[in-house]
């Protein structure tokens, strides 16, 4: 499979058409999908390098083009017996997110499908689904496929230390408590980490979604009066029945909540795309997993209206 950065640059993360391209790959004989956007090429089997202290379900690390990647094998992260125990039909999908690239091998790659975010079902909390990195279900010729976010697998291996921040100091000193803000996230365990690190740092009033319909009909019952307004909408890019950009578009227009903060906060985002969300209408774009800055970008709009400031506050904060 040739890179996908030039297939992924025209069609995918067009402004608000909550459309996406699934890759469909097989673990046993369970079939799952992975968001092209992610997905820089698929190559055949390589040989690795395995480091001292590596976690259990890292199979080493290998050199691709000058770059060094860790190689997960996803049968053991999912406890899963191939099919085929031999490595002839066995791919690598190397991928890149939050300005890194890591590589996970798969069983088999099948086919590439392009279609809306409507067709992906969300995956309920409570089915606790392998390390909740499942986050949506769809149906493709007649068989279930499961939507992986290969960057929760890859935060739940390796990247707990930096995601675990407890609270984040309130260096401006704004009111935070007085904030409703609304966050909309597939993936459980970036919600959850997300959600306690709000709380945490006095962001007390927080409703959590698990995709963007489910924050967009909530956001229409506030303008009916149903509920609490948001003063802030985070959200993530790729989420089931509803994207993120989508969401801001649907969010920016309408009047009685046009003027709120709206902050994209995914592994999508990157210089090449921020364009995209611009379009959208966000105020702020932040790459995963940046936390602590994406408190400090909250808190900077909180301090511009409550000095009643009309600049911009510096995402650099």
């Amino acid at each position: 499979m040739p890179t996908a950065d030039a297939h992924n640059k025209d069609i995918l993360l067009e402004s608000g058409t909550n459309e996406l391209e699934v890759l469909v790959f097989g673990l046993g004989d369970q079939s799952y999908g992975v968001n092209v956007a992610k997905v820089r090429e698929v190559i055949l089997p390589v040989s690795v390098a395995a480091s001292p202290g590596q976690p259990a379900d890292v199979m080493g690390m290998f050199n691709l083009r000058g770059a060094v990647l860790p190689l997960v094998d996803l049968h053991s992260y999912f406890k899963i017996d191939p099919i085929d125990s031999g490595s002839s039909n066995h791919r690598i999908i190397v991928t890149e997110f939050n300005g890194a690239q890591a590589a996970f091998k798969v069983e088999r790659v099948e086919q590439i499908h392009r279609m809306s975010w409507q067709e992906i079902r969300s995956v309920p909390d409570e089915t606790g689904s392998d390390h909740m990195s499942v986050t949506g279900i769809t149906e493709l010729n007649g068989k279930l496929v499961l939507m992986l976010d290969f960057e929760s697998i890859f935060d739940h291996i390796a990247m707990q230390n930096t995601l675990h921040v407890s609270q984040v100091e309130n260096e401006l000193g704004v009111d935070r408590g007085s904030i409703h803000i609304y966050l909309a996230e597939d993936s459980k365990f970036i919600r959850n980490i997300m959600q306690n690190v709000l709380t945490q740092s006095g962001y007390t009033n927080v409703s959590a979604f698990s995709n963007g319909q489910d924050c967009w009909d909530a956001i229409q019952a506030s303008v009916r009066g149903e509920r609490t307004k948001p003063n802030i909408l985070i959200t993530d890019i790729e989420m089931p029945q509803m994207d993120g950009l989508h969401l801001t578009r649907k969010a920016r227009t309408t009047e009685a909540i046009q003027d709120i903060p709206i902050i994209l906060f995914s592994s999508l985002i990157t210089e090449d795309t921020r364009h995209k969300g611009e379009a959208c209408g966000a105020n702020a774009q932040i790459a995963k997993p940046e936390i602590p800055k994406l408190v400090h970008i909250i808190d900077g709009w909180i301090q511009k209206f409550e000095q009643g400031d009309t600049g911009n506050p510096a995402e650099a904060a």
